[in-house]
């Protein structure tokens, strides 16, 4: 066995035959496959210049959402939270990331200045009102200092409900994960 930073390399010497695990012990998970020929490191493709750019579209899709919901678990991201434009809403995504930026900004200052995990995600309404942001927190806050930090609009937040009883932070985190990650590489 052979381990590389967080892959697990089983069975004959990394260019041959084998098992490879990934493991990530924060988001409670790891995936393995077995694999002809386990490589190190797989060739950089320049954007636009792969073989077959709508798969690979595909697979870039797959890894990001893979991530994101890794990223929630291991931060235990349990609170899902919407904000919403009032108005006619926000049509621009570079200005939608740029108003979400201010948001978590304000929001840590409101909250002292200590930073905390997050992730977000925007989403258009299915009518013509723009743009608005799913996001997750991994704790407790008044909804009216969410409305302050945001500002621009309406917000609703809630910890999960209609789980199993016992669920864990982690089995809440996976869920906010599951429902976000659904919108990213839309």
């Amino acid at each position: 066995m052979q381990v590389m930073g967080n892959v697990l390399f089983a069975g004959s010497a990394v260019g041959r035959a084998g098992w490879q695990f990934s493991l990530f012990p924060e988001a409670g998970e790891g995936g393995g496959s077995y694999r002809r020929f386990v490589t190190k490191h797989s060739a950089y493709v320049a954007r636009g210049k792969a073989a077959d750019p709508e798969r690979a579209a595909i697979e870039a899709g797959k890894r990001a959402r893979r991530t994101f919901r890794r990223y929630c678990a291991a931060n235990r991201l349990n609170w899902l939270g919407t904000l919403t434009y009032r108005g006619e809403g926000c049509h621009d995504p570079v200005a939608a990331r740029a108003h979400l930026g201010e948001f978590f900004r304000e929001l840590r200052d409101l909250l002292g200045g200590e930073p905390f995990a997050c992730a977000w995600v925007p989403e258009w309404h299915k009518s013509d009102h723009g743009l608005h942001a799913h996001i997750a927190v991994g704790r407790q806050m008044k909804r009216s200092l969410i409305e302050r930090a945001w500002g621009r609009g309406f917000v609703h937040i809630k910890l999960l409900g209609n789980l199993p009883t016992g669920t864990t932070s982690l089995g809440e985190a996976r869920r906010v994960a599951g429902y976000l990650s659904k919108y990213v590489a839309k």
